[in-house]
């Protein structure tokens, strides 16, 4: 009777970990609902929820990871600075593309555009590359793998999020033409 048991307890807590991770996965996710749209011009209370959904995402990637102590005080000044220097250069891009906004820009304007624009997205790319060793040196080269995913993954869950049709605004609105979120 007792061998019966025993045999199933590897079962039982690989069980109780999906679980854990579920659960786990399901509040931070609860969290992000919390996050709403700004009104326009309320900077405050963009940044505020610019540090939520950051605060989300430390924990995502940390759970999925599972970082022990020693690796988290390693890795993350490492990723926030890869962070910081992305955002910088995200940031140009955007810039480049508020000033075409405004005016009404010219073929070689918009041309001259995108090719900083891809410019731009090369230079991500390049800079996520120059920051592999020093993850690898950091994590491992499995929990960097485990990163690269977790990253787009949690990507991919906020977008699925913020285009969620449960939404209260877009409740009674026509759907839009693949019947997902209706068009503005």
């Amino acid at each position: 009777r007792y061998r019966c048991v025993l045999r199933l307890l590897p079962y039982r807590l690989r069980i109780l970990r999906i679980m854990k991770k579920s659960l786990i996965f399901g509040l931070l996710l609860s969290a992000a609902a919390v996050v709403a749209q700004p009104k326009m011009g309320d900077r405050a209370d963009l940044e505020q929820k610019k540090e939520k959904i950051e605060a989300i995402k430390v924990a995502y990637l940390t759970e999925e990871l599972e970082l022990t102590v020693a690796e988290s005080q390693a890795f993350w000044p490492v990723y926030n600075e890869r962070q910081n220097k992305e955002h910088e250069l995200r940031e140009l891009q955007r810039s480049g593309f508020k000033k075409l906004i405004g005016d009404e820009p010219s073929e070689k304007e918009v041309a001259k555009m995108l090719y900083s624009f891809a410019d731009t997205q090369i230079a991500i790319e390049e800079l996520r590359k120059s920051y592999l060793d020093d993850f690898i040196d950091v994590i491992g080269a499995k929990k960097t793998a485990k990163l690269m995913r977790a990253e787009k993954e949690f990507g991919r869950r906020m977008m699925e999020r913020m285009k969620g049709k449960d939404r209260p605004r877009d409740k009674g609105r026509r759907a839009g033409p693949d019947g997902g979120r209706p068009m503005r």
